[in-house]
């Protein structure tokens, strides 16, 4: 909802402001209020740009605003009623402004004016000019040539280096003296009789808020040095705050295990330690850095629990203000959350002691209603991939869908299209689906493609490919909800999209050379990390150097077209799926004729034979280009002859889903578990990018395992767009005994099965049910509200 009342309201900000000097600055605002009576409850609206903390007498109200768009930049509404006190009161915010003119962080987008805005209608607390504001002058936000190169490009750049000096300790209570602030403007770019508008459009938040969930690492880990009793007295605080000395004039280094990868926001609490420096670290894993291989994709990563390695993190700094003293109580907290399974801290005293009374974090995810649960697994190590799928897509669902929580916190098409998918596996809360949806949908481009990873802030280098993914997104959502009129809105950017790539058709029948500034990134595939200082030149077959021409190209096309068919269909456009159902074979057939040799698709036209991928047999397979005996001879062939370049963790659904597809899932299922096996016996707690690209240990898309359960194993999958009807293929060989509850479009359904006893289904809702059984024989039910369907 669009929010009327900011017609009204003024975005406010500082009168004396420079948005070119740094990455980021923070400013700080308060507002002082008296009141006689405390209210039942009174609410507030609340956004800025970039993002802000809010606060009343202290007391954190919430974080945002949810990223979006300058098109429908969001407003956070919370009830600051029970928090109000009889007499004064003190609302505050602390506001974090990235630069418009610097790259910063390249998942937030910010307008050309920066400004913070709050509604009330129960208290005159609105933002005017009776709002005061100072800059934080002792947080730097780091730069990009103060990131550490061994990390790759500096994507997220959210760390901090902070002078206690210039803190201005206490500014969110009621008792600080604030006369020395300066009073706010309006921040706006509106004039009299000119038709412009402010240049964000607020709207109501469409998701709920992040919680913020107290946790506590698990202990302290013996490392280099660090002796047993030491790493007793670290773990003594860490898990049940014991007060932590360290002397002055000494320096020690603890590094803290979490026992799980996790966002959260740290907290550090302490006394004392004047002129004491201290710097944190965090890490995703142990690693082996090479020292003659310095680049930054190429991290070896063997045991992650191993502490014979090191820890290669981003970090943040403080230096204790030089008047602290013995009674001073000081906190330090990061303004965003941070990605961690290990904290490496470092302490330099100086002349005075440091006395650690608190070191402990709050998670911080999206908050999914899981229903999908198991209430047993047939093996350790099947329960083992159930929590870390989980544990991985939790870590990479905050107010958008994520690649990476830690290298970069983008929203990528891609990824996001299994993110999205395995969401509905396991909820029936689709809002973040949506708001993903809309927000690729508002990032259309002139040339009909969708920007790769969006909101951002900047126009990015754009990856064709994934702009077919976002079509296979909107197709999941017909699939799992069926929202005619969301599908419908989207109809357009479906035709501009596969118009896009319908225009390089060339003479020959397949998809050819995209524009010159573009990456025509397909997998992360060892044996396509060529080119050296051009990252566009990464993950590509070859043949797209030679000629533009790969035969990838045209497959994905043809199976888009196909999904894109069946979106008309439902909405009545029978003439478009028509087309798009032409278009789709004649690149089939024109695959088959130029890049099928010798028994398998070749990765080009002009390839030689050594040049193959699982990548074009799998697309074959899924868009029918190949089918029937010799599809499964082909596939696998490419998925058990070495010589095939290999697909990634992402690209592993595709194969699931083309093994399935012509009926040799049970043969191949085992060998295409190992990944995750690998993972696992490596000591993982979420699922890693890519083995053959390892620098994000955690990435959305390889949490395969989710879908295999539940679409394979269990065999729930939608016969019907908004699963009006179920598809049922359960296999009970992998699972000896079933018994779960799964998230069914809007409805739940049971299923169980065991040793002597028959397979049952049990929904929620009435409903159709398409039964597969194990000889490949399909029949159709009906199914009664909780009356079980059996099946012998």
């Amino acid at each position: 909802m669009t929010a009327h009342w900011s017609e009204s309201v003024p975005w406010i900000w500082s009168p004396d402001w420079d948005d070119t000097s740094s990455v980021a600055r923070i400013l700080q605002f308060r507002k002082c209020f008296e009141i006689d009576t405390i209210p039942v409850r009174c609410l507030v609206h609340v956004s800025a740009d970039t993002r802000y903390r809010l606060f009343i007498n202290g007391q954190s109200m919430c974080f945002g605003p949810a990223k979006s768009t300058l098109a429908e930049w969001n407003y956070e509404t919370v009830d600051i009623g029970p928090f109000c006190t009889l007499g004064l009161n003190v609302i505050a915010a602390r506001v974090l402004r990235y630069s418009p003119r610097q790259p910063g962080t390249m998942s937030f987008i910010r307008g050309p004016i920066p400004g913070f805005i709050l509604y009330s209608e129960d208290l005159h607390i609105s933002t005017d000019r009776q709002w005061l504001c100072k800059a934080d002058e002792a947080v730097q936000i780091l730069s990009p040539k103060q990131s550490n190169p061994a990390l790759g490009p500096p994507l997220l750049l959210v760390n901090e280096k902070v002078d206690g000096v210039l803190e201005d300790c206490g500014w969110t209570e009621r008792d600080y003296d604030d006369t020395n602030w300066t009073v706010a403007v309006k921040s706006t770019l509106k004039s009299p009789m000119v038709p412009v508008l402010e240049p964000r459009i607020l709207v109501q938040r469409t998701i709920p808020l992040l919680p913020e969930l107290p946790g506590r690492f698990s202990e302290a880990v013996t490392h280099q040095g660090t002796t047993a009793k030491e790493a007793g007295r670290w773990t003594g605080l860490v898990q049940s705050d014991h007060l932590l000395r360290i002397g002055s004039n000494s320096e020690v280094s603890v590094i803290l295990d979490a026992a799980i990868l996790t966002t959260a926001f740290l907290e550090l609490q302490f006394q004392g330690g004047a002129g004491s420096k201290i710097r944190i670290r965090c890490a995703e894993c142990f690693e082996t850095p090479d020292p003659d291989n310095p680049n930054p994709l190429a991290r070896k990563k063997g045991d992650r629990t191993d502490s014979t390695g090191v820890l290669v993190g981003y970090e943040d700094f403080y230096t204790v203000s030089a008047t602290a003293d013995m009674h001073s109580q000081i906190r330090y907290e990061p303004f965003w959350f941070r990605t961690f399974r290990y904290v490496e801290l470092q302490v330099q005293t100086a002349d005075m002691p440091l006395c650690i009374q608190k070191l402990t974090y709050r998670s911080t995810h999206y908050p999914l209603e899981v229903t999908t649960t198991f209430s047993h697994f047939p093996t350790n190590e099947a329960a083992k991939q159930w929590e870390v799928s989980l544990n991985t897509l939790r870590n990479c669902m905050h107010e958008t869908y994520e690649d990476c929580p830690y290298y970069e916190q983008n929203q990528f098409a891609m990824d996001a299209r299994l993110q999205i998918l395995f969401t509905y596996q396991l909820s029936h809360d689709d809002r973040l689906a949506r708001k993903c949806m809309q927000e690729f949908y508002a990032s259309r481009r002139p040339d009909g493609l969708i920007e790769t990873h969006f909101p951002a802030p900047f126009p990015v280098v754009n990856i064709p490919f994934f702009s077919l993914y976002w079509i296979l997104m909107v197709y999941d959502h017909m699939m799992y909800i069926g929202d005619k009129s969301l599908l419908r809105r989207y109809l357009g950017t479906i035709d501009g999209i596969l118009d896009h790539f319908d225009q390089r058709v060339g003479k020959d029948g397949l998809v050819g050379r995209f524009a010159w500034d573009v990456w025509p990134f397909v997998d992360w595939t060892s044996e396509w990390t060529l080119g050296k200082g051009d990252f566009r030149k990464l993950a590509v077959p070859p043949a797209y150097h030679r000629t533009g021409v790969i035969t990838y190209s045209s497959l994905i096309y043809a199976y888009a077209l196909q999904k894109a068919a069946s979106v008309s269909e439902f909405v009545g456009r029978y003439d478009t799926a028509a087309e798009y159902t032409g278009r789709a074979a004649n690149l089939n057939r024109a695959v088959v004729q130029k890049c099928f040799r010798t028994g398998f698709f070749v990765d080009g036209p002009d390839s030689p034979v050594e040049e193959r991928s699982q990548h074009a047999q799998v697309f074959a397979v899924l868009s029918g280009a190949l089918t029937g005996v010799a599809a499964q001879a082909v596939l696998q062939r490419a998925l058990t002859d070495p010589s095939f370049a290999r697909c990634s963790y992402a690209m592993s659904f595709y194969v699931f889903e083309a093994a399935r597809k012509i009926g040799i899932y049970d043969q191949l299922r085992e060998r295409l578990m190992e990944p995750w096996r690998d993972m696992i016996s490596l000591n993982l707690t979420t699922w890693a990018e890519s083995a053959a690209m390892p620098r994000s240990d955690c990435h959305g898309w390889s949490a395969v395992p989710i879908h295999d359960f539940v679409a394979n194993v269990v065999g729930l999958r939608p016969a019907a767009p908004g699963f009006a009807a179920i598809r049922f293929e359960p296999r009970p060989e992998y699972w000896e005994k079933m018994k779960g509850t799964f998230a069914v479009g809007s409805g739940t359904v049971a299923v169980s099965w065991g040793p002597g006893e028959p397979i049952q289904l049990t929904s929620n809702f009435d409903t159709r049910v398409k039964f597969w059984d194990r000889k490949g024989r399909a029949s159709m039910h009906e199914a009664r509200k909780n009356q079980p369907l059996i099946f012998t």
